[in-house]
């Protein structure tokens, strides 16, 4: 058998490393923010969260992606999809979704509100939650997909990330 394509789980892992590398950043930025005195260098601070913002609009949604059209339909054949640890995850894209834009609309709303505590408060919340997401996603889906998953169906997942990313890197 073949075994020069890249594993899905590599794949994914590595993407968790990127996720990982930006949320270390957004902590330090939201650290910053509420020890400064400043406003303008809370307003540089607020510019490099909007940067941010713009990795987790589009690699961090296309991570999500590789997850809901790839790994998760087919481990969901062994494991469910409607409970268990692909429905904690799912929801949990949701809620990342909703913080997300939650976060970049007070944000954009900082120039007039100069409301800094809610944009700490949200970014904090988001980084919690993805890095506990990430946690459990190593630690046991990522673990039952390596058991459960044939090199054939590891190699029709990889093929698709590689239509996801290639999708959305067309519509930017």
């Amino acid at each position: 058998m073949d075994n020069s394509f890249l594993d899905p789980i590599t794949i994914l892992k590595s993407d968790h490393e990127a996720v990982r590398t930006v949320l270390n950043n957004l902590d330090g930025y939201l650290k910053k923010i509420s020890k400064v005195s400043s406003d303008g260098l809370r307003n540089n601070l607020i510019n490099q969260l909007n940067e941010i913002t713009v990795f987790i609009d589009k690699d961090l949604e296309v991570h999500f992606k590789k997850e809901e059209d790839g790994l998760f339909p087919i481990l969901g054949n062994y494991i469910g999809t409607e409970t268990g640890p692909i429905h904690v995850m799912l929801l949990e894209h949701k809620q990342s979704r909703e913080l997300s834009s939650e976060f970049k609309s007070k944000i954009k709303s900082y120039p007039y509100a100069k409301e800094y505590n809610s944009i700490v408060n949200i970014g904090n919340a988001f980084i919690k939650l993805l890095s506990e997401h990430i946690d459990k996603e190593e630690q046991i889906l990522f673990n039952i997909a390596d058991m459960q998953l044939s090199q054939e169906e590891k190699r029709g997942i990889t093929e698709k990330f590689l239509t996801i990313s290639s999708s959305v890197s067309r519509e930017t």
